[in-house]
């Protein structure tokens, strides 16, 4: 059987620091939506550049 190869992702590992109470509200929100914390935070971050692109500020 031939091994799997590496899958190729258009994802990014980044370090950042967070506001402790933003992190464990996130991990609830995510936990009670049955999501990853990873998918929430995508989702968060494209709202907001959303909106700034409506507001022609970014």
């Amino acid at each position: 059987m031939k091994p799997k190869s590496p899958q190729l992702t258009d994802k990014q590992q980044v370090g950042i620091r967070i506001n402790i109470n933003l992190v464990v509200e996130t991990k609830v929100l995510a936990a009670r939506q049955r999501r990853r914390l990873n998918d929430v935070v995508e989702e968060a971050l494209k709202d907001l550049l959303k909106k700034y692109r409506e507001k022609g500020k970014a």
